[in-house]
């Protein structure tokens, strides 16, 4: 047989149907997964059924499918429309451990629904329309950890109804319709560590609804109708670490509210409307880390709102109506709090006396508040600027400084901080200009903190002239009132203007001092006139000024030598990669017409060195000369040797 027939033959082969044994092969094995899949007892409406585990999400079932695998350990009926779960619903799953039952339409719930499954750890009943649960519907889940209630219609729960559950360590039953919790609502859940009923309409708990729940660690009774704190019920719960009844129209902390609850942690308080905290409201919380105050009506918080809260670490009073602080309010949380939140407040000003005691103090938010820049700030200036702690600060008033930053502000602004003097015409109180000195050095060293040694001149040259009235005037006059413009100057200082102002007697005023001012010490004391004074800062502060303005061209004009210096490397770099391109390398062209070549150097000139005698020969012998009665064609295209 040729070769070409047997090519023939051997495409008629290749292009000939399979044969039949093939399409029965696959049948047989379809055949054979669908008799294993019955053999297993699966319905067919389920997607996924291995005898361990059986899917039947959103088939559309109204009932429990009844030919499930006895070995199933894990089932799932989420999405369809079971409106009832009948008592032989789960018959003979003995090995049942999880059963998902959510998202069903299920409206009643048989007592004896769940007797033939007592393996069964995981319950998810959530997201139906359950109205209401017998007693004994849980008779026989003694191995039950996890129970879902949430998201249906219960509206009451029947005394003993978990009773059987003792070994559940987490319950849920918020968004339901819950508006009581009677007596032994939970009795015999000994284990339950977790339990939520956030999101109801409970206004009542009886003192001994959470009777027996010792173990108990987690309790949320958010969203509710709750006026007071149930203080009887949860007073029992001696274990318990995290409470929350945000969003309950409470009002008052009464006292002794959380009495009993030594191990609490976590209290969430989170708009409950709170206007007022009794004295000992948080009696009883040693251990309390964490208290959420925000969204409330608090206006005034003192000394004793949060006594004996030692160990508290993070405190949120934001979004409330406090206007005025009290020293001492942080006293007791003065070595554990770390985390405080005053922003979106009606606070105007704050004394540095309130935040001092706060040495562990991280984080300070006191945003969104009616600041008034005035010389009342100039205290907490300080102390910020002495502290770790920062703060956004945006002043409000007066008018020309609002929404400007506080600590973006020049020291000049503040110059007008003088304090009282005596009356019209009388004798200048030496604590009017000791204070304006003050105030100055104070906001210089606010201002530029990095030129510490000028200002040290400053605050010591006025220690001793203070120093020094002070003991003139201690035994002829008595100090004038101080009430208000205070400022903390840093180290001896500030003992000296704790007595300030003082009056200064007619005797010790130089006879010789004019009307401006211009002397105001004796020449004895060697004296730095108020005058000579400001005049030094002002050109202490322009001499900064043009300083930083130097220092920014500075930089800029490094960075331009730097772009330039690196511009000028990226050009070298292309020219040496173009200069070896060029080295030892030819370029020719080939033309139609016979015997006619073009040979051109490369980029850089080809000398005589680099291009020999013998390659332009070996060149030349490919030309050859043709008749004028014959056409010849030769092309070469464009190469590089």
């Amino acid at each position: 047989m040729s070769k070409k027939a047997k090519d023939r033959d051997m495409c008629v082969l290749q292009s000939s149907p399979p044969c039949p044994g093939a399409f029965l092969y696959i049948f047989n094995c379809f055949l054979l997964l669908l008799l294993q899949k019955e053999a297993f007892g699966c319905p067919s409406a389920c997607q996924l059924c291995t005898g361990r585990q059986v899917s039947c999400r959103n088939a559309g079932l109204s009932s429990i499918p009844w030919n499930l695998p006895e070995t199933t350990i894990l089932v799932y009926l989420s999405g369809n429309n079971i409106s009832h779960v009948t008592p032989n619903g789960l018959r003979g799953l003995q090995k049942l451990a999880a059963l998902y039952m959510d998202n069903s339409s299920i409206l009643y719930v048989h007592p004896k629904a769940f007797m033939e499954v007592p393996k069964l750890c995981y319950l998810h009943l959530n997201n139906n329309n359950i109205k209401h649960l017998d007693p004994g519907i849980f008779e026989g889940l003694s191995n039950l950890h996890c129970l879902y209630l949430q998201n249906n219609q219960i509206a009451f729960l029947p005394r003993g109804l978990f009773s059987d559950l003792l070994s559940v360590r987490y319950l849920t039953l918020q968004r339901n319709r819950l508006s009581v919790l009677g007596s032994g609502t939970f009795l015999g859940m000994i284990r339950l560590q977790t339990l939520n009923l956030a999101n109801n309409k409970i206004s009542w708990i009886s003192d001994s609804a959470f009777h027996h729940l010792e173990n108990l660690a987690y309790l949320f009774l958010e969203g509710n109708n709750l006026t007071l704190v149930p203080s009887n019920a949860i007073g029992r719960l001696k274990n318990l670490e995290r409470l929350s009844l945000s969003h309950n129209p409470i009002g008052s902390i009464q006292p002794f509210a959380f009495k009993g609850l030594n191990k609490l942690r976590y209290l969430s308080l989170k708009n409950v409307k709170l206007k007022c905290i009794a004295v000992n409201g948080f009696f009883g919380l040693n251990n309390l880390s964490q208290l959420i105050l925000s969204y409330n009506d608090l206006e005034n918080i003192n000394s004793s709102t949060f006594t004996l809260l030692n160990n508290l670490m993070y405190l949120q009073l934001d979004r409330n109506k406090i206007a005025t602080i009290s020293n001492g309010t942080f006293k007791k949380m003065g070595q554990s709090l770390k985390v405080l939140s005053l922003a979106f407040n009606n606070i105007t000003e704050l004394q540095p006396e309130v935040l001092k005691p706060l040495v562990s103090l991280t984080h300070l938010q006191v945003s969104s508040n009616p600041w008034n820049c005035s010389c009342r700030m100039l205290g907490l200036l300080n102390w910020l600027a002495s502290s770790l702690v920062s703060a956004k600060i945006h002043c409000q008033n007066p008018q020309s400084m609002r929404g400007r930053p506080l600590h973006y502000m020049k020291w000049a602004r503040f110059s007008n901080c003088i304090g009282p003097t005596a009356g019209l015409g009388s004798t200048p109180s030496l604590g009017s200009f000791g204070v304006r000195h003050s105030t100055t050095a104070v906001m210089m060293a606010w201002h530029k903190g990095n030129r510490h040694n000028t200002l040290e001149q400053f605050v010591s040259a006025e220690t001793k002239y203070v120093t020094f009235w002070e003991r003139a005037t201690s035994t002829s006059s008595t100090p004038l009132p101080y009430e208000e413009y205070a400022v903390e100057i840093p180290s001896q200082a500030t003992t000296v203007l704790s007595t300030l102002p003082v009056q200064i007697p007619a005797e010790i005023i130089p006879s010789n001092r004019t009307v401006e001012g211009e002397q105001l010490f004796t020449t004895d004391a060697a004296p730095v006139s108020l005058k000579t004074t400001l005049i030094c800062t002002q050109q202490v502060e322009k001499l900064n000024q043009a300083f930083d303005i130097l220092l920014a061209f500075f930089i800029l004009a490094c960075a331009v030598i730097l772009f330039l210096t690196c511009k000028i490397i990226q050009f070298r770099q292309k020219l040496k990669v173009l200069e070896n391109s060029g080295e030892k390398s030819i370029e020719y062209y080939g033309f139609y017409q016979p015997g006619r070549y073009n040979i051109t150097d490369s980029v850089q000139s080809l000398t005589q060195k680099s291009v020999g005698h013998s390659e332009l020969d070996q060149i030349r012998l490919l030309k050859r000369t043709a008749s004028e009665s014959q056409a010849q064609v030769i092309l070469f295209e464009h190469s590089s040797l």
